[in-house]
């Protein structure tokens, strides 16, 4: 711990400038401190079109084609007019995105990877507002969007593949950033009412004044399947104000889910069936969640144009839930509270900086139920986990000749759990519990880059970048008979892209190879050293076809392989990893024949993929379309419908293979929406 503790703080010295000095009255705003009116402008190219501004790469304002990275970016406008009320309904449309809707607000994400579950699924991506990370590493939610304000926010920007340096555990396959919506000074408000003819409902506004913002979203579900509805409330405040010189930007979120969860359908093909659609096999099933986060951003200029940022946070999370999809249907009762700091300082060509953060955690997992396939009636597991992270990193800029950019960074993060068992010790059944212990984790996360920018608004880039992350704490501490903590290693995928990038489109394609996949086989046990590649091809395109008819379209071709061989699950060195579709896209054409009238017909297509690790069994895909219409009553009042599944397809938002059966979420049926907008 001391020699780990020690390499980081030289690290942190040789990285860190010491260039601190008196504050210079001087200050150029990042984007997430203008006034909205100014933030969601876009900086015109030398061709006259407009160049979208985003912050996740740097913690501060670039172009996107500065960046040499794939990333997409929803505006505001394109959150309001999706009206969602689950993210997969948002995110969906960015290419080599996938997230598979589970019952209610569950789902399971893709970026640039097959659909991950369990330890994977909660560890690879991350989550984050304002760059803060909603959760805390270590201890991921695999249904993690959930506690997001997504249809709450400004701006949402997704980063594909391993995050920069400024980002550590988690940002492995890519981080979903929601950026807050700015305050005003004068008084507004925006109020947006949904209702559907599938008993769903939302309210989504905010209101804003003395440069203050405070946005709610409620939402109600009664389910098409039976049992299966839901009530979530959303709640952000944020306030932008100078702090005896100190630029400020002072956000709190909290969200609260109470959902009754509707497991798996089975049978080859019984997402097909209408009836067996609606019901559901686990009424008992629930899930409970709330959450809260504050943060304070602070920046100011220093003597000599260095900038520095300073966000500390404080975050709590707890989750109670019926784990249906395990023999015994054990209740688990888990959460976390931390806190911690973000730090950054900015020179004329390079970023350095130290973040912090200290976690308090506990899982419990209680059984009810007898005794079933050798998961035991009574107390699985009762432990509480601290979790410290330090991470120094710094990342350099060189302007070369011929309008050539080099890029290099590291960063250097430490990973320690102090585990504390409050039961018994042993094997009881499948479940294993063991006595109090350490761990440490420490990654090396390099990024290299070269950028070539002819132009303000072109610019090709070839990008080295590793991601890693630590292992999950149940992925330690949750064990069953044939495992040892120790034989948990930290996952690393090591990814190279080449792209291309203009003002509406992007062309991107990536090799990546992970190591240490930690992922269950088809025996119910656990693997902790699969390797998988992936590589693949992901293009974004927003043109005009004419003066009032648009064109927007996103597609995916992809192949994520097992790199290994298993005789338990039947797996063979170049397989498809399940529930990896090679192919993902949509196109959606906007018509806008007057200024008061707009509407959209969206196509949304999901490639065939197998759903075992024998790739013995599959799912065929499926394609939805999707209709939009707006009509302008006066500039503060409009209506608005959306039909989701127009040709009432039969599909699956997910299909699995387990247990020896095909199981299904099915997709939702034909449903009609019909909401009203106001603002002033």
């Amino acid at each position: 711990m001391k020699c780990a503790l020690s390499c980081l703080m030289i690290l942190s010295l040789l990285i860190v400038p010491p260039c601190f000095g008196q504050i210079s009255d001087e200050r150029p705003l990042d984007a997430d401190e203008m006034p909205q009116d100014e933030r969601h402008k876009e900086k015109p190219g030398n061709d006259g079109l407009e160049l979208p501004i985003i912050v996740t790469a740097q913690r501060r304002a670039q172009t996107i084609v500065d960046v040499p990275a794939s990333i997409d970016l929803l505006t505001i406008a394109q959150i309001k007019s999706a009206a969602a009320v689950h993210p997969a309904e948002l995110l969906n449309a960015s290419a080599g995105v996938n997230i598979h809707r589970g019952s209610g607000q569950e789902h399971l994400t893709s970026i640039r990877s097959p659909v991950l579950t369990g330890g994977a699924g909660a560890g690879s991506f991350l989550y984050l507002e304002d760059g803060v990370p909603l959760r805390a590493a270590g201890f991921g939610n695999v249904n993690g969007l959930f506690e997001s304000p997504a249809e709450l926010s400004g701006n949402i920007e997704v980063f594909k593949g391993p995050g920069s340096v400024l980002y550590g555990s988690n940002a492995v396959h890519g981080l979903i950033n929601l950026r807050s919506r700015a305050p005003q000074n004068e008084a507004g408000a925006d109020l947006q009412l949904m209702g559907s003819s599938r008993g769903l409902a939302s309210v989504t506004g905010s209101v804003t004044g003395s440069g203050m913002r405070a946005s709610l979203s409620l939402a109600h579900d009664d389910g098409f399947r039976s049992d299966s509805g839901f009530d979530q409330q959303k709640l952000t405040l944020r306030k932008d104000a100078n702090l005896a010189g100190w630029e400020s930007i002072w956000l709190t979120s909290a969200q609260n889910l109470n959902q009754e969860t509707a497991g798996f359908i089975q049978g080859a093909d019984a997402y097909k069936d209408d009836a067996l659609v609606r019901t559901n096999p686990n009424p008992e099933a629930y899930r409970d969640a709330r959450s809260a986060r504050t943060q304070l951003r602070l920046s100011r200029v220093l003597e000599g144009g260095h900038k520095l940022v300073l966000t500390p946070y404080a975050r709590t999370s707890r989750i109670e839930f019926l784990r249906h999809f395990i023999p015994g249907q054990a209740m688990e009762d888990n959460g976390h509270s931390s806190a911690g700091l973000l730090s950054s300082l900015y020179g004329p060509d390079w970023i350095a900086g130290f973040d912090a953060d200290f976690t308090r955690g506990y899982l419990k997992n209680l059984q009810d139920n007898p005794t079933r396939f050798r998961y035991p009636e009574g107390e699985h597991y009762d432990f509480e986990t601290q979790a410290l992270v330090l991470a120094a990193y710094g990342q350099k800029h060189w302007d070369l000749p011929q309008d050539i950019r080099a890029q290099f960074g590291l960063r250097a993060e430490l990973t320690r759990y102090d585990y504390d068992n409050t039961i018994d010790s042993g094997v009881f059944g499948r479940i294993k519990r063991i006595d109090d212990r350490e761990d440490e984790f420490l990654t090396l996360t390099p990024t290299a880059s070269l950028t070539y920018q002819p132009r303000e608004n072109r610019a090709y880039y070839a990008r080295f970048a590793r991601g890693a992350r630590a292992a999950q704490i149940t992925d330690l501490y949750a064990l069953q008979i044939d495992q040892v903590p120790a034989d948990a290693k930290s996952e690393t995928l090591d990814s190279f892209d080449i792209g291309i990038k203009a003002t509406h489109w992007s062309l991107a394609a990536y090799a990546m190879q992970k190591n240490n996949f930690f992922f269950r086989k088809s025996d119910g046990f656990n693997q902790t050293d699969g390797q998988t590649h992936h590589i693949g091809i992901e293009g974004q395109l927003v043109t005009s076809i004419t003066n009032w008819l648009s064109l927007r379209a996103s597609g995916t071709y992809a192949r994520h392989t097992y790199a290994f061989n298993d005789s338990v699950s039947n797996i063979s060195d170049g397989d498809d990893v399940d529930s990896a579709p090679r192919t993902l896209g949509t196109l959606a054409l906007i018509a806008k024949p007057t200024d008061r009238i707009e509407s959209q017909l969206e196509w949304r297509h999901v490639g065939k993929y197998f759903t075992d690790a024998a790739n013995t069994q599959s799912y065929d895909g499926h394609d939805i379309f999707v209709l939009r219409g707006r009509f302008q009553i006066s500039s503060a009042l409009s209506i608005f419908t959306r039909v989701d599944n127009v040709l009432d397809t039969a599909y699956a938002d997910r299909a699995d293979y387990a247990f020896g059966a095909a199981r299904y979420f099915p997709g939702r049926p034909r449903t009609v929406f019909l909401g009203l907008s106001s603002s002033y």
